[in-house]
């Protein structure tokens, strides 16, 4: 952040993103809690797709106990906000994906887009570039 402009105070935030929060040894780790902190008054939009594609990730990686533990974290708090995908936007977010054919999104990424235009948000908290070559903003800046 530039320090010119404010931050948007709702986000959409992207499974990478909460990734690097729940892994202290993801190479995002330190950026994500730098920025997390620089926003406390900044609440979170995810889809639920969002939150199966973490849970799968993270037990993989850190076990099923701290997977559960991370999502009922998430849909317990008043900062993140789950948005259960229902058939409408998931009609857009495959729109959003047939529209970006050239690049290799998932269809959790497209519903985070389809997301973001339903909400009229621009900004995600993300790492991952797809956002950015999308249209869409990214924060922390890559």
């Amino acid at each position: 952040m530039d320090g010119r402009t404010l931050p948007p105070t709702k986000l959409l935030v992207d499974t990478g993103a909460l990734l690097a929060l729940a892994m202290r040894r993801d190479r995002h780790h330190a950026a994500a809690v730098r920025f997390l902190k620089s926003l406390p008054h900044a609440r979170f939009v995810l889809t639920d797709l969002v939150l199966a594609e973490l849970a799968t990730r993270l037990r993989a990686r850190a076990g099923a106990t701290k997977a559960v533990a991370l999502v009922r974290d998430l849909l317990n708090s008043r900062r993140y906000e789950v948005v259960f995908v229902d058939r409408a936007l998931l009609d857009s977010a495959l729109g959003k994906m047939e529209r970006f054919d050239d690049k290799p999104l998932s269809l959790p990424d497209c519903a985070g887009f389809a997301l973001m235009d339903q909400l009229g948000l621009d900004t995600a908290f993300a790492f991952d570039t797809d956002f950015r070559d999308c249209g869409y903003r990214i924060l922390p800046p890559a």
